[in-house]
């Protein structure tokens, strides 16, 4: 895994809640979610599907 991948990861497994890998010249674009490599959380579910407690 690469260097920055393995940073962004990071920063999401500690708490961050999204994290964008491109150029600068994209960066406005990476913040709408259309460019870059984007790092989001799992969406934690329970059972069938449904959040825990749910």
């Amino acid at each position: 895994m690469g260097p920055k991948v393995a940073a962004a990861c990071r920063f999401v497994e500690r708490g961050g809640r999204r994290a964008a890998i491109t150029s600068l010249d994209r960066i406005t674009d990476a913040v709408r979610g259309k460019a870059g490599t984007v790092v989001e959380p799992e969406e934690r579910t329970g059972a069938g599907g449904r959040p825990p407690g749910g």
